[in-house]
């Protein structure tokens, strides 16, 4: 590989064309990019301020020169940033244009953008690659910018042309020149021999980060011709992309990554959503395989793909119809068997109505797994081995495997439904409305807008309580969420908590059997609803099939002396609430069940403690669980407590979180034997323990809005006028500023905005009882304090520029530090005055991110440069 040092104005500048090659990615930066250059533009433009700007390499493999023709090099690292940069002389171009300088405009042009006198294509100093090209051409020419990402580019550096320093002169205009074409600085790097594709992928190490489906794709395509890629990406790469885009043609790089990671799990082998790269290459690397062929396979997988997912039907009524079935149960873990049996049918070895028997049945095992507390963890790995173990009767082969894991029969099934809280469960209307539709209605009633209705009332009156008797509260707390209690209607806030006489009448009325059916009992009691479950429980073991009678395999009868995890996780958890009563703590345990966990209280809004028992890992634990994406930003807060936490409870933590930002979970672990019952009591002394010292440490650092009514999961009064407030200021602040970045709001007591680096930003706080409102420069990570003194040592210099004192926060005792300016005495429950408050805030967070924010990027390896003489 040949290196050296460029100027952007020595590379543009010359008689080359940069070809973005048809299996790079598409233009992806945005603003988050955009204005990070710009920002770095900016102080380039500092007085005093001399030298270069580093921006990385730009990797090229030259094409074999052609005679009389310039030459081409296809570039391999370095797309995003050379195509940004181009974009922005566009808009330098077009803005000298509108302002009267043509000169400048037209030097602009042929100088940097096209060859004056090539012809064709070769007229473009960067040619990009297919999709981008019409969007990219139609800049270059001089033409309106279309909406998508690339005419946004251009309007967004138009926008901040206007911010320069003689902005609209033709100096002004021309310094700016100067400054990207001498200023820019890249290291042409020219592959000699080496293989592009590695290369790509060891220096993708800048910009938007590649995806697994971003690596197959370049994969693929390096195993295609040169000359052959735009064919081969029109005629059988695109076909394929296409079914994962949104309705302006943008591909969803997430869903195109899990479909490919399915296809390679349809073979019989477990991926992990991280390797499915390197599975794809290893399996491809191995055999001289065909480009062609493997885009005509995918493309046939992705006709699959979009049956199983409802995109469009399957020929087969029977088999649509157990699709439908299925899909309900939204359980994508099984797609890649599923990709399997459709490609057996194609292959004529499964016939249409097995493959319609084969979805029924793991429909039947999800469901009644569920039903019957059995774990879902694992299911990846539990169905992926699947299609190697079908055989040549594949549906034969799909029962064994799916009994050999734990297929509940019929009669446990059926007992476990009629008591199981089908309420709580994410399938509770997909299954009533399955148990309506088994009714074999000749008109099917619409049940998209009914609702569950539950006909004894989850609060129950004064005449509900004397008709169901002495026991009216166990009966309630029994069997209020049981299938045998729900039904469907379009009419549940009306009938509400009706005495069962009134609801009788209005049931009578409904066009949904299961519902008019229940007008037929003369009253509602305890049995009532049993009888009715036991019914339903019996259509439900029909509609979801599995073994008849139990299922006992050679594992299964060589351990008949043994409990069956089923009975040890319950007696386990019994005998748990049992020791947890007894203590007389103040934990709220759910009813045992048998599973592997158990929701031991709630510490707020969509926050809960949880108890665990991992009898496979040999393993107990304790948790406090975050679910939800404004829980999740609490648990982000609160791990930045870690340390202090961890020193309360006295033990190393694990801090989990999913990168879908939907969850996050504080564990506690402890290994132990959990089938020596002898020991049971010591096990339970260490988790209520743990649950208590977590529910303390974790609880107290809670904001208030969590905390309160967590019990209902709703967003409290003061939640609410949180969010209302902070609703507002967002608005001031995009109405009025350019430099603040607010982010949504939430029902918090603070918000906060970037401030140029990861750990710092700007926090904006209230405090509704105490009467004071904040801003804060939040210093946080490993180098927080260090950052903070060498802030601290410009302490008089920053105070003078902003015109008012600061309260610096060192914190010895925390890893954060603060730098904040306070305000007392102020009401924010008082709307009245918001204007005057938010108005407070948007000036001072102004002010301060105009100090802090050059200073802060100037923090570098214990020296803090000032970004500007200060003040006398």
């Amino acid at each position: 590989m040949r290196s050296n040092n460029l100027t952007l104005g020595a590379i543009l500048n010359s008689p080359n064309q940069y070809v973005i090659p048809v299996f790079q990615r598409y233009y992806r930066w945005s603003q988050p990019e955009w204005d990070k250059l710009w920002t770095d533009l900016t102080e380039l433009q500092h007085p005093g301020k001399t030298g270069t700007h580093f921006m990385g390499f730009l990797v090229l493999v030259p094409e074999s020169p052609m005679p009389g023709q310039i030459t081409k090099y296809h570039l391999i690292d370095g797309q995003q940033r050379i195509t940004t940069i181009s974009l922005m002389l566009c808009a330098l171009r077009d803005v000298a244009s509108t302002t009267g300088h043509e000169r400048l405009s037209e030097q602009v042009h042929q100088t940097f953008l096209i060859h004056p006198f090539e012809k064709g294509t070769a007229r473009f100093r960067l040619y990009p690659k297919q999709r981008d090209r019409e969007q990219f051409i139609a800049v270059l020419n001089r033409e309106t910018p279309a909406e998508g990402r690339i005419g946004t580019a251009v309007r967004y550096f138009s926008d901040r042309l206007a911010t320069i320093p003689g902005a609209g002169t033709e100096d002004g205009l021309r310094a700016f020149l100067s400054l990207l074409t001498q200023r820019l600085e890249f290291i042409h790097a020219t592959l000699e021999g080496e293989n592009p594709f590695n290369i790509f992928k060891s220096l993708n190490s800048t910009g938007v980060p590649l995806s697994q489906a971003d690596l197959i794709r370049n994969f693929v395509f390096m195993h295609v011709p040169v000359g052959d890629q735009d064919e081969f990406e029109e005629v059988r790469w695109k076909p394929v992309e296409r079914r994962f885009e949104d309705e302006q043609g943008t591909l969803d790089g997430n869903a195109f990554s899990s479909f490919l990671r399915d296809n390679l799990m349809s073979e019989g082998v477990y991926v992990p959503p991280t390797e499915t790269f390197e599975t794809f290459q290893r399996q491809y690397s191995s055999t001289d395989f065909d480009p062609k062929q493997l885009g005509d396979d995918l493309r046939r997988a992705a006709d699959y793909y979009e049956v199983i997912n409802g995109r469009r039907s399957d020929p087969d009524p029977e088999v649509e119809a157990a699709l439908v079935g299925l899909r309900r149960l939204e359980s994508s873990t099984t797609n890649p068997l599923v990709l399997h049996l459709f490609d057996l049918r194609h292959r004529g070895q499964l016939a249409p109505s097995d493959l319609a028997e084969a979805l029924r049945m793991l429909s039947g095992f999800i469901l009644r797994r569920l039903v019957c507390n059995e774990s879902s963890r694992g299911y990846a790995r539990m169905f992926a081995p699947a299609s190697l173990a079908l055989g040549a009767l594949p549906l034969e082969g799909l029962r064994e495997f799916l009994e050999a894991r734990g297929f509940p029969d019929t009669p446990r099934f059926c007992q476990q439904f009629v008591g199981f809280n089908l309420y709580a469960s994410r399938y509770c209307k997909a299954v009533l409305e399955a148990l309506e539709r088994a009714n074999g209605h000749h008109e099917q009633v619409v049940l998209t807008n009914t609702q569950v209705e539950h006909v004894m009332p989850q609060t129950l009156s004064d005449g509900w309580r004397a008709d169901l008797g002495l026991d009216a509260d166990q009966v309630h707390a029994k069997w209020l969420h049981a299938p045998g209690n729900l039904t469907l209607t379009g009419y549940n806030p009306e009938l509400a908590n009706k005495a069962f006489a009134g609801k009788r009448q209005e049931y009578a009325k409904s066009n949904i059997v299961m519902t008019r059916r229940l007008a037929e009992s003369t009253a509602w009691g305890e049995a009532d609803i049993q009888n009715r479950g036991q019914e339903m429980a019996e259509i439900a073991a029909r509609l979801w099939p599995g073994p008849a009678a139990p299922v006992r395999t050679a594992e299964k009868a060589a351990r008949s002396d043994t409990p069956s995890r089923y009975d040890l996780r319950l007696r386990f958890w019994t005998a748990f609430r049992d020791h947890v009563q007894a203590s007389g703590s103040t934990l709220a345990l759910k009813e045992p069940k048998a599973e592997y966990n158990l929701r031991c209280g709630r510490l707020g809004a969509r926050i809960s403690l949880y108890a665990y028992l991992n009898l496979r890992h040999e393993r107990i634990a304790v948790s406090v669980y975050f679910k939800g994406d404004t829980p999740r930003r609490v648990f982000d807060s609160i791990r930045e407590c870690r340390d202090e936490i961890e020193n309360e409870i006295g033990g190393k933590l694990n801090w989990l979180q999913n990168g879908g930002a939907t969850w996050g979970e504080v564990i506690l672990r402890n290994n132990v034997d959990p089938t020596d019952e002898s020991r049971w009591p010591s096990y339970f002394e260490w988790m209520r323990k743990g649950l208590e010292s977590l529910r303390d440490a974790v609880g107290s650092r809670l904001p208030e809005a969590q905390v309160a009514d967590g019990r209902e999961g709703k967003v409290t009064t003061t939640g609410t006028l949180q969010l209302a407030y902070w609703a507002a200021l967002r608005d001031l602040v995009l109405a009025n500023s350019t430099v603040l970045r607010p982010k949504k709001p939430f029902p918090q007591a603070w918000t906060t905005f970037a401030i140029g680096r990861s750990g710092f930003n700007l926090s904006a706080l209230v405090h509704k009882t105490k009467r004071w409102v904040e801003i804060q420069v939040y210093l946080d990570g490993k180098h927080a304090k260090s950052n903070f003194h060498l802030l601290a040592r410009d302490k008089d210099v920053i105070e003078a520029e902003l015109g008012q004192p600061l309260d610096w926060r060192e914190t010895p005792e925390n890893r954060s530090s603060q730098i904040a300016l306070h305000w007392g005495n102020v009401d924010i429950t008082d709307r009245a005055d918001w204007p005057r408050q938010h108005r407070w805030f948007l000036e001072n967070l102004e002010a301060l991110h105009r100090v802090f924010a050059p200073r802060i990027r100037a923090l570098d390896s214990g020296t803090l440069e000032p970004p500007h003489e200060a003040p006398p």
